[in-house]
């Protein structure tokens, strides 16, 4: 009996049927993950300008100073008149109103009201923008005029 030679795997045109498969499919799935991804690391941007203002007025209340917090080219600082206490580190634009700067005294409250808006071209429907009244911080949604709080 004359046995059959047989031989297992995978013929080049399976392979690449199957890699032009995973390039389609990755190249449909990019786009919604990097958007994720980037609308993710702006979340965390905003949480730091949070963080910092927060701890602007617990810093000022509690030491009986006026402080400034105000943007850099990189990032933004708190600062006691020109002397920098703590500084972060931002990856994306914000801004804040028409100014650069929000006074923090040393009750606590805020002597500029506005809001701190990110400013680049991504369009987010998630968290974008903070509200700073005179005695809140609160994180919000940039509407195309004005941040409305969360």
């Amino acid at each position: 009996m004359a046995g059959k030679i047989r031989k297992n795997g995978f013929t080049i045109v399976e392979l690449l049927i199957v890699i032009a498969i995973l390039l389609i499919l990755m190249a449909v799935i990019y786009k919604p993950i990097s958007q994720k991804i980037q609308a993710h690391n702006i979340d965390r941007d905003l949480k730091k300008l949070y963080g910092l203002l927060q701890e602007g007025r617990m810093i000022a209340f509690t030491q009986k100073k006026n402080l400034t917090f105000s943007f850099t080219a990189d990032g933004a600082c708190l600062y006691e008149g020109t002397l920098p206490i703590k500084c972060i580190t931002l990856d994306y634009p914000f801004s804040f109103g028409t100014g650069s700067s929000i006074g923090i005294t040393d009750r606590g409250t805020f002597s500029s009201t506005g809001a701190i808006r990110y400013t680049g071209s991504a369009d987010l429907p998630y968290t974008n923008c903070i509200v700073v009244s005179n005695i809140r911080v609160k994180m919000g949604v940039w509407n195309g005029s004005q941040c409305n709080p969360k």
